[in-house]
């Protein structure tokens, strides 16, 4: 089956103002995009499937029975666009599966008795985010239907991005935790939840899907939201959201970069990390900005794909925080909740180098480079920004979350990008001797 597309500005024109917003700078603000999308590596695959050329495409969708499928979750946002039908033997769900890879599922689709959605009369639009194989789906004519969808790639032009069911379980498994435990977590950080995943059960390397929600704040339009690289990222008539930003908070850019980057996501990385143990993949497409509709204050942090959350188990067991019960997928513990399946992986040490230098280098540093450039362009005024200026603000917020969190000095503060691995050690001397005390012991959450 071909995929449909279409560039009439009609279908993107059903969903909410709020919500186009958020599609643009996804699709439109992209910074250094080349990185990710070496088409050497697939030269046939349809550029018009990457996120700056596609138009909105009519979504290849199946029901299937749900026997065929592993099925992890379950849908629970009133509203959504329905995965589920029937009940009992009869129970069938709708699969959504990217145009580019239709072909390597028709024998599947064959075996398993699949039908058509579009055969049943249904028009489901889609559209990409900066992740190619991240959909955002609705039912046509009906935008308050809108959800996120994962699909798996089978293009090597991004490697494997497929989601193979311990990948399923993992993202619904460590949602869950998440949800669980909302009331306790910073209110500085939103959460993009991800309810329910499936993945063909006779044919396991196909790959599946994931469902992400979106929250009522953010559907009521409350909020609007920002992925960190659209800061960056804009060309011609697109001015980086960075700039905007600037322009109306009315205050310098080391300024606004220290009370919005730097500061609360320092306190936020240590409430987390050391505080509950959980690590976030804290790169610039998994981390994006709340603002409010003007644009001219910043509410917190959102976080999407709890594929890339890392958790220390071990400091959790410590303080008294059980695993829950029946996990999805959990009979693969490692695999599918401890480790990314190469060498150190389930290391904590090596989950918060991951984290630090996704922000760090990937973050920080690459802010610190545009700043600069604009600087020397006359787009931004004020004290040029200087090399590591950025990443060391951080740094010293970083220490004092730190010391806040264990009630002990880790030192002077130094810039953690250039020694990295010098911070974690400490890092890790100190987590170990928090450790020693009873389960439950009390830190201090600042």
């Amino acid at each position: 089956m071909a995929a449909n597309l279409l560039s009439d500005q009609d279908v993107i024109g059903q969903l909410p103002p709020w919500l186009q917003h958020w599609l643009e700078l996804e699709r439109f603000h992209l910074h250094r995009a080349d990185r990710y999308q070496d088409r050497s590596r697939d030269p046939g695959f349809e550029v018009r499937y990457l996120p700056q050329h596609a138009a909105a495409f009519r979504l290849p969708c199946f029901w299937v029975p749900r026997r065929s499928l592993q099925v992890y979750g379950r849908q629970t946002a009133a509203g959504e666009l329905d995965f589920f039908a029937g009940s009992g033997a009869d129970e069938r769900v709708l699969i959504p599966i990217h145009p580019s890879a239709i072909d390597h599922y028709r024998t599947f689709l064959a075996d398993a008795g699949a039908e058509d959605a579009a055969k049943r009369g249904q028009c489901i639009w889609a559209l990409p985010t900066s992740s190619t194989r991240t959909l955002l789906v609705w039912q046509d004519q009906a935008p308050q239907t809108a959800v996120f969808v994962k699909t798996s790639l089978h293009s090597p032009l991004f490697g494997d991005r497929r989601l193979l069911a311990k990948s399923v379980g993992r993202s619904v498994g460590l949602s869950g935790l998440v949800q669980g435990e909302r009331e306790e977590l910073p209110d500085a950080l939103s959460c993009l939840r991800e309810p329910v995943g499936f993945a063909p059960r006779s044919s396991p390397e196909l790959g599946g899907a994931v469902i992400r929600s979106i929250p009522p704040h953010i559907k009521q339009g409350h909020i609007r939201v920002a992925p960190l690289f659209s800061l960056l990222g804009g060309d011609g008539d697109r001015v980086p959201l960075l700039l905007t930003l600037l322009e109306r908070s009315g205050m310098q850019p080391l300024q606004w970069l220290e009370q919005v980057l730097c500061a609360p996501f320092a306190r936020l990385w240590a409430e987390l990390s050391l505080g509950r143990g959980l690590i976030l993949e804290a790169h610039g497409q998994d981390l994006l900005l709340q603002l409010t509709p003007d644009l001219a204050a910043v509410r917190g942090f959102l976080y999407r794909d709890f594929e890339g959350l890392q958790v220390d188990w071990e400091l959790r067991r410590q303080r008294g925080w059980p695993t829950p019960a029946n996990m999805p997928h959990d009979w693969s513990w490692r695999e599918t909740y401890d480790s990314w399946n190469y060498p150190l992986s389930d290391l904590v040490w090596y989950k918060w180098w991951i984290s630090l230098f996704n922000y760090l280098r990937l973050v920080l540093f690459e802010v610190e480079t545009s700043l600069r450039e604009w600087h020397d362009g006359g787009l931004v005024r004020g004290p040029k920004c200087g090399e590591g200026e950025l990443t060391m603000l951080f740094s010293r917020h970083l220490f004092a979350a730190i010391e806040r969190q264990f009630n002990q000095s880790p030192g002077a503060p130094y810039d953690v990008l250039g020694s990295l691995n010098r911070f974690l050690i400490q890092l890790k001397q100190l987590r170990r001797a928090s450790m020693q005390g009873p389960p439950g012991g009390a830190i201090d959450r600042g």
